[in-house]
């Protein structure tokens, strides 16, 4: 027998066993059960896994992808002689434990966090089962906890919109970079790529904190600007919607350093894109819509005093002044 079978024997043992202990069982059954547990470690280790796994049942959080774990409320003690075993009784009760078990220990053995994603050019809509409302920008990702006592996300990497529902008892916290965004019920936009975190405000309050500073209290139309690993962060007023315009296919700029411009149109297009340091200074100020890469190139070019060049596989992007 090969490891992986005996490994799936014992843990189907382990299984019939502790259902089997949950009937009426005899004294005879307990002095067997016994002398099985001593055969092997093995067996302790099986049983004690399958024992954790029922009493894990009612602690394990409230995720939409879990949902047997808010309608199963298991027992917490542990399977003991007849004298102070628990109260079931039938073999149908029985074989019902072992059912739940085998049902919900894939529910259990798998990540807590449910992660989505995003290609280079691709939007996606995500409806959360607490009612809030996700979109995912290009070439992002990102993680979703909902928990009991609070909802968890972590922004891996590239831009995205949150449309929180309110639950006063639940806060909603997004894990971005090196801060920390906590809302009740509001809707924002995060930006973080590049070592570069935007947090826009279009409805309600949110509060950022993190780095050792007091947390930063942003309403509409705000917006935190903050480099990874720097001391301290840049609030203004802004154009909410144009922090929202990418989920029209628009990317809306504001005297914005061309190298930030050129980190957004790289989650955009499939031919990378950088900047030549002749212009690196050069602000974009501009409408671009999201199309396909030639033309978003070639409006770049209308807006700024830049040519394009195509070299090696990507996209050069120099100050006019510089053109060989």
């Amino acid at each position: 027998m090969t490891e992986p079978a005996n490994r799936d024997s014992i843990q189907q043992a382990a299984v019939d066993w502790f259902a089997r202990l949950q009937g009426a069982a005899a004294l005879e059954d307990w002095t067997t059960f016994q002398a099985w547990l001593e055969a092997d470690p093995a067996h302790a280790a099986a049983y004690d896994a399958v024992e954790a796994l029922w009493v894990e049942l009612d602690d394990a959080p409230a995720n939409d992808d879990a949902p047997l774990a808010d309608t199963v409320a298991p027992p917490r003690r542990r399977a003991e002689p007849p004298t102070r075993r628990w109260l079931w009784t039938g073999a149908a009760t029985a074989a019902a434990a072992a059912a739940i078990v085998l049902a919900v220990l894939p529910q259990l053995t798998r990540p807590i966090f449910t992660d989505y994603s995003t290609q280079r050019g691709e939007t996606r809509e995500v409806a959360l089962a607490d009612g809030s409302k996700l979109t995912l920008g290009g070439a992002t990702q990102l993680r979703v906890r909902l928990g009991r006592g609070q909802r968890d996300v972590t922004l891996v990497d590239g831009e995205a919109t949150f449309d929180v529902a309110h639950q006063a008892a639940r806060p909603f916290v997004v894990a971005v970079a090196d801060r920390e965004v906590r809302v009740l019920g509001t809707e924002f936009n995060i930006l973080s790529h590049d070592d570069r975190l935007a947090v826009t405000v279009r409805r309600g309050v949110v509060a950022v904190s993190g780095g050792g500073e007091a947390a930063v209290r942003l309403s509409k139309g705000q917006q935190l600007i903050h480099a990874r690993g720097a001391q301290g962060s840049l609030v203004r007023a802004t154009d909410p919607d144009a922090a929202f315009a990418w989920k029209s296919g628009k990317l809306v700029y504001r005297q914005t350093p061309l190298p930030e411009v050129v980190a957004d149109l790289n989650r955009y297009v499939a031919t990378p894109i950088r900047v030549d340091p002749s212009a690196a200074s050069v602000k974009v100020s501009g409408v671009l819509l999201i199309d396909k890469e030639a033309a978003m190139i070639r409006r770049l070019e209308l807006f700024a005093p830049i040519v394009s060049q195509a070299s090696g596989g990507e996209i050069v992007l120099k100050a006019k002044a510089a053109r060989p």
